[in-house]
C-alpha cells in the first residue's frame, strides 16, 4: 500500500467527505478524529448530522461543510432556504447543495427562470456562510454549458463550483480539471472543489491536481482556500495506507 503523496501544509485544501449513507455517532467520533489527526481543511455530512460535528470540532481548526441533497427537486426552495439557515446556525461553514442536474444544461443565452431563482433562493439563505453548489461532471464537459455554469454562480456570488473526476483515466481528470479552473480565472471569488475516488484516481492525481490548482490561479486565492479537493473517508484511509476494516 503507497503512503498518501501530498506534503504537509497541502493538507488544509482536503476536504473529507462522509458517504451519503447513514453515519452513527461512533462513525462519526471517528471521520472527526481522522480529520483532526491529519489535519485536513474541512469535513462534508449530511446537514442533520452538522450540530453533533461541531460539538466535537469546535476548538479544532477543521470547518464543517453541511450537505443538502436535493438532487431529485422534489425539495421546495422554501425547505432549502429553511436547511441551509439551520445548518449555519448549527455550526456549519459552509454549505453543499445537490440540485437537480438538468438546471445545468444551459447555456449563457437560455438560462432558466427556474435556476436563477433556486440560486437566489441558495445565496440569500446562506448569509455570510460559503456555500458549495454540485453539477454533475457530465454537463460540464462541453465549453458552453461551463461558461454558463460559472456565469450562473458567479451572479449569484456562490462561492465553490463542486464536480467530480468521475470515471476518468488520470490524464482526464487533471484535463477536466484544468478546463474548470482555466473558466473560472476570470471570476476572482470563486473557487473550485473537485472530488476524487480511489477507483479512478490516486494519491498523485490529488497532488497534481493542487499543483495545477496554484498554477492557474495562484498562491493567493489557493492561500483563501479557493481550491479543495475531496475525497471520500474510505478512500482518503487507503490513501493513508490505513484499514477501513
Amino acid at each position: 500500500m503507497q503512503d498518501f503523496f501530498l506534503n504537509a501544509e497541502d493538507f488544509k485544501y482536503v476536504n473529507l467527505y462522509a458517504n451519503l449513507k447513514d453515519f452513527d455517532d461512533f462513525a462519526l467520533i471517528g471521520l472527526c478524529k481522522t480529520a483532526v489527526d491529519n489535519q485536513v481543511g474541512s469535513i462534508s455530512v449530511k446537514d442533520e448530522y452538522v450540530e453533533n460535528v461541531w460539538k466535537w470540532l469546535e476548538l479544532s481548526d477543521v470547518s464543517i461543510s453541511a450537505i443538502i441533497n436535493n438532487f431529485d427537486g422534489n425539495m421546495s426552495l422554501d425547505e432549502v432556504f429553511r436547511r441551509i439557515k439551520t445548518s449555519c446556525n448549527s455550526g456549519a461553514d459552509m454549505v453543499e447543495v445537490f440540485v437537480p442536474p438538468f438546471f445545468f444544461d444551459v447555456d449563457v443565452e437560455n438560462i432558466p427562470a427556474k435556476m436563477d431563482e433556486c440560486l437566489q433562493a441558495i445565496s440569500e439563505a446562506k448569509g455570510v456562510k460559503k456555500v458549495k453548489i454540485s453539477c454533475e461532471s457530465s454537463f460540464l464537459r462541453y465549453p458552453s454549458n461551463l461558461k454558463a455554469v460559472v456565469y450562473l454562480l458567479s451572479k449569484y456570488k456562490i462561492d465553490y463550483l463542486k464536480t467530480a473526476s468521475g470515471l476518468y483515466s488520470e490524464n482526464s481528470s487533471i484535463n477536466h480539471l484544468n478546463a474548470i479552473l482555466e473558466e473560472v480565472k476570470s471570476a476572482n471569488f470563486l473557487g473550485v472543489d473537485f472530488l476524487f475516488d480511489n477507483h479512478s484516481s490516486d494519491g498523485f492525481v490529488i497532488d497534481n491536481s493542487i499543483r495545477l490548482a496554484r498554477l492557474l490561479l495562484g498562491d493567493e486565492r489557493l492561500n483563501k482556500k479557493h481550491f479543495m479537493v475531496s475525497c471520500f473517508v474510505k478512500d482518503f484511509n487507503m490513501l493513508l495506507g490505513k484499514s477501513t476494516c
